[in-house]
């Protein structure tokens, strides 16, 4: 898999713990809550490729790194929530998506397309069993 370049959905600002207990297996899914990784699981398919990186939406460049996984499945969920007082009611509504992964092994970004808040961001990554300065 080392310099295999594939095509990833990227998902951001993931915490390096839940990244390490991805890559430990003490954990096999990941619920996303925030809009734009909302937007690009939504389109993630099983059997997709990810990159989870704790890097932010717009730091999002060519030789950024992260996990990448293969998703094995996916639920899409929406919450209702209701606030009321005497004189006031108000509802929203939250859309997460939860995927299970499989880690494949680390990646670099080498292109980004689609860094939009409600767009799917996708990335050509190159696969790496190692860092290296490249």
């Amino acid at each position: 898999m080392s310099g295999e370049r594939l095509k990833c959905y990227v998902l951001t600002g993931i915490s390096k713990r839940v990244i390490d207990a991805l890559l430990r297996r003490e954990i096999r899914s990941v619920e996303l809550r925030s809009a734009h990784n909302v937007a690009t699981a939504i389109k993630a398919e099983i059997g997709s490729c990810v990159l989870l990186t704790p890097s932010r939406l717009c730091d999002l460049g060519k030789g950024v790194t992260g996990m990448v996984a293969e998703v094995t499945g996916k639920e899409v969920m929406s919450h209702s929530l209701f606030f009321a007082s005497s004189t006031y009611f108000e509802e929203s509504e939250m859309t997460a998506v939860r995927l299970i992964l499989r880690p494949r092994g680390f990646g670099r970004i080498v292109a980004v397309s689609n860094t939009g808040i409600l767009d799917t961001t996708v990335a050509e990554v190159v696969c790496m069993r190692h860092f290296n300065a490249g």
